[in-house]
């Protein structure tokens, strides 16, 4: 049976993901997160091609798309991290990490903070190691 404290760090970052991919599936109820999603979103979708294959990341409507799976695969791995029976699961983590490392890439190629994708990085194995 998982630790309290294990326990906490899960829902920890089940609610990053979580509430991180809320921002970018929805404007409601989080239109200021929504808008600061975007901005840096015209600023990091370039990178990570080919892996998420955006080709005009100049048009809003090809960001807004961008936001739109990165925010579906966060709202997914939130809710994996959310129960017991498949946070420890391999695929749970190869998630994690996919969306850690993209972010982290993305953010670095465009000159942005990378540090919060690091943490989630290592949250993702401690949960993972814990389970």
């Amino acid at each position: 049976m998982p630790s309290t404290g294990h326990t906490i760090l899960a829902l920890v970052l089940a609610s990053e993901y979580v509430l991180g991919g809320l921002g970018r599936v929805s404007a409601v109820p989080f239109s200021a997160l929504n808008e600061r999603i975007f901005q840096k979103s015209i600023k990091t979708a370039p990178h990570p091609s080919p892996v998420f294959p955006f080709t005009d990341v100049q048009s809003p409507k090809t960001v807004r798309l961008h936001m739109l799976v990165v925010g579906a695969l966060m709202i997914t791995e939130g809710i994996l991290l959310l129960s017991p029976a498949t946070r420890a699961m391999s695929g749970t983590l190869g998630l994690g990490c996919f969306l850690t490392v993209a972010g982290a890439w993305s953010q670095m190629r465009a000159g942005l903070k990378y540090w919060l994708p690091l943490v989630n990085f290592g949250l993702a194995w401690a949960v993972w190691a814990l389970d």
